[in-house]
């Protein structure tokens, strides 16, 4: 989202390169903490949920994130990528219990670290690239319903899986 963000910024909302990256670093320093409290929010109280709706607070956002950033306000686009990032937090913060609590003892790591590197290429290698090309042959909206798309997929795939937090790790 970051990576495309930034060229979208400069090019459709004619926003400064240092603006952009100045946008970027103060919702990032937002997200850090946001993160722990979803984290612990989680500990307490389970990871489905609250990965679950952090997807679909995702999917909603990808529909305003846009128009935020077209405006070319400084402000407004601090506050669209910190809703994004917010709602990403909600999924980053109990993602890594989360995984590691999906294997037994034996093969905990090397599970986690599959599923999650294998996903760190197919997402994170070809959404930048795909969001550009829905970008530039069609409309931004279209880099919004691919984003829907993502997080429906995320919310079905969580659905399919047991909540962990409680789960015993011996």
């Amino acid at each position: 989202m970051i990576a495309f963000l930034l060229a979208y910024g400069v090019q459709s909302a004619g926003m400064s390169r240092d603006d952009m990256l100045t946008a970027v670093l103060i919702s990032s320093a937002i997200m850090v903490p946001v993160q722990f409290v979803f984290s612990s929010y989680s500990d307490r109280h389970g990871r489905r949920g609250i990965f679950m709706f952090g997807a679909l607070l995702t999917a909603l956002w990808a529909f305003a994130i846009f128009p935020l950033v077209d405006t070319g306000s400084f402000w407004l686009t601090v506050l669209a990528i910190t809703g994004g990032l917010t709602f990403l937090a909600m999924m980053y913060g109990p993602q890594a219990a989360f995984f590691t609590e999906l294997f037994s003892t034996e093969v905990r790591y090397s599970g986690a670290s599959l599923g999650y590197q294998l996903g760190a290429i197919v997402g994170g290698a070809l959404a930048p690239t795909i969001a550009v090309t829905l970008w530039t042959e069609y409309s931004v909206i279209w880099v919004s319903v691919y984003i829907a798309i993502a997080s429906a997929l995320t919310i079905l795939s969580v659905m399919m899986l047991s909540e962990t937090y409680k789960s015993n790790l011996n």
